[in-house]
């Protein structure tokens, strides 16, 4: 029994040992988790640092480093980009950078560093420096609209050599800080970029047109009223209502038809007006479906000479869309006329 005793009592230290281990284990790993999160937010924000020289690397391959180009290749962390110094041939762009790493609460570990990054023709180096280069600097204030148009202009034209039309519209430089497409269009070998360019202070926005022309090889820029960025949409939605307008009057030509054939004696009576509003609609494979008709009454107006209709009426097919229409039937003319009153129509006999 004492053997037994003793084996339950070893069991038991043992057990208690490898929780004390667990538990130290568990405490230095807390203990050290802070150190290893900032330790990994260095190095995110050290591949951003590298990151950034390499796409400005890229930037001034061509032997050239348009602000838009700068813009994109470094983004600042508590400025709205990075504070650019041009002289003669060098660029000197300075931005505090960020690095995030996990961390036990929401929101993860962040540390801070600021660089300085000199260009010099296609050569660009990154230096950490103090942070209080970065606290000293002007605030930010967006470059002016006309100088950010030129810069878009030069960097669409280089799209428009590289890749054609397709390039333009995917052209990396609608991605930048203060470059806010509104709309595009393609036609006729032309596109045309409707945007939004941002105002020196951040606040008010500027509307430019870009069209880039494949025949001959063209880029243009053209700033407009600010209405002006609404203008494809515009002109879209006049399509579209046109294009709705015209199914519609074909619905309503059909039932009016109808009930010219119907008023060809003098008369008209509810039956026959019944009828020519059931005209049906085609199914989704062109049949005619009678529980689904054209037309739907809203009000009928009788005197000895005339007989006035209001429907509301549907295109001949599926597509979704309604207008109400006004049908007047001459008794002693026997003829008919018909008028769009509008989308809808409730209180149009009012």
């Amino acid at each position: 029994m004492g053997r037994r005793g003793g084996c339950v009592l070893n069991g038991c230290l043992t057990v208690l040992v490898l929780m004390l281990v667990l538990v130290c284990g568990v405490w230095v790993w807390l203990e050290t988790a802070p150190d290893r999160n900032e330790d990994q937010a260095r190095d995110n924000m050290e591949n951003s640092v590298a990151e950034s020289k390499d796409r400005l690397t890229r930037a001034a391959a061509d032997g050239t480093l348009l602000g838009t180009e700068i813009d994109r290749s470094v983004r600042s962390m508590n400025k709205s980009a990075a504070y650019v110094r041009r002289e003669g041939q060098r660029v000197t762009v300075t931005a505090e950078l960020m690095g995030q790493g996990p961390g036990m609460f929401v929101g993860g570990t962040y540390v801070t560093g600021c660089y300085r990054f000199e260009v010099v023709a296609r050569s660009v180096t990154a230096d950490e420096v103090s942070e209080d280069s970065c606290r000293d600097l002007p605030a930010y204030r967006f470059r002016k609209p006309a100088e950010v148009a030129a810069d878009v202009v030069v960097e669409l034209r280089s799209a428009l050599a590289r890749g054609g039309l397709a390039a333009v519209q995917g052209a990396e430089v609608w991605g930048t800080a203060g470059v806010e497409v509104e709309d595009q269009e393609t036609e006729g070998g032309r596109l045309t970029a409707l945007v939004w360019l941002s105002e020196e202070d951040g606040g008010d926005e500027v509307c430019y047109e870009f069209r880039a022309q494949e025949k001959p090889r063209t880029v243009t820029a053209k700033k407009l009223q600010p209405d002006g960025c609404y203008r494809i949409q515009r002109e879209q939605d006049a399509r579209a209502e046109a294009a709705r307008t015209a199914e519609l009057d074909a619905s309503a030509e059909a039932i009016e038809r109808r009930l010219d054939r119907a008023v060809a004696d003098g008369t008209l009576t509810d039956a026959e007006v019944k009828r020519a509003l059931a005209l049906p609609r085609t199914d989704s494979m062109g049949q005619p479906d009678a529980d689904n008709p054209v037309a739907l009454p809203f009000g009928t107006e009788r005197s000895r000479t005339e007989v006035t209709l209001v429907a509301e009426v549907r295109p001949l097919d599926q597509a979704w869309s309604e207008g109400c229409y006004e049908f007047r039937a001459d008794l002693t003319k026997q003829s008919v006329t018909r008028r769009a009153t509008g989308r809808g129509c409730l209180n149009q006999l009012q």
